[in-house]
């Protein structure tokens, strides 16, 4: 017995972009118009997160492949009015790592184990995405493996 949480598997997606859409006024319409319109013209959108910053104002964070940066920034610029959004940003040469098990709801200690495990590894996280069943985070493509080995450390893998 390893003593390790067993989970259905780890997986890494490089060639990442993080978007940030700070500081808008749109309300509870900006993940609605923002992604709307990138999915309208094929953008995907790998994982996403948002918050309502102290101010009041709204923020979403999400990822996108880098292949449609130069698209997903012309088409944020075309609603950036009507969004009212303080600033869009990006940074580049990131990966996604995701872990993933049946009713990861239900079983305590999954995330903790999972952001010790990047803590000790000095892991740089950009942004964390939940669901039911998987726990995904964004950092640095160059920190992707180092990620990866240290959740195989830490969990039971098939």
């Amino acid at each position: 017995m390893t003593g390790k949480m067993a989970v259905g598997g780890i997986t890494r997606k490089d060639g990442l972009v993080l978007v940030r859409i700070l500081g808008a006024r749109a309300g509870h319409g900006l993940a609605g118009r923002a992604l709307s319109e990138l999915g309208l013209r094929g953008i995907n959108i790998i994982c996403v997160t948002s918050f309502i910053d102290r101010e009041g104002l709204n923020n979403i964070c999400f990822a996108i492949r880098k292949e449609d940066l130069d698209q997903s920034l012309g088409i944020l610029q075309s609603i950036s009015e009507e969004i009212q959004a303080r600033s869009i940003e990006y940074q580049s040469r990131c990966c996604a790592v995701s872990i993933y098990g049946p009713h990861f709801s239900e079983r305590p200690a999954i995330a903790g184990t999972i952001f010790e495990a990047t803590a000790e590894a000095g892991i740089e996280l950009h942004l964390i995405s939940t669901s039911f069943s998987t726990v995904s985070f964004l950092t640095n493509e160059d920190q992707g493996a180092v990620a990866v080995a240290k959740l195989h450390e830490k969990f039971l893998v098939p």
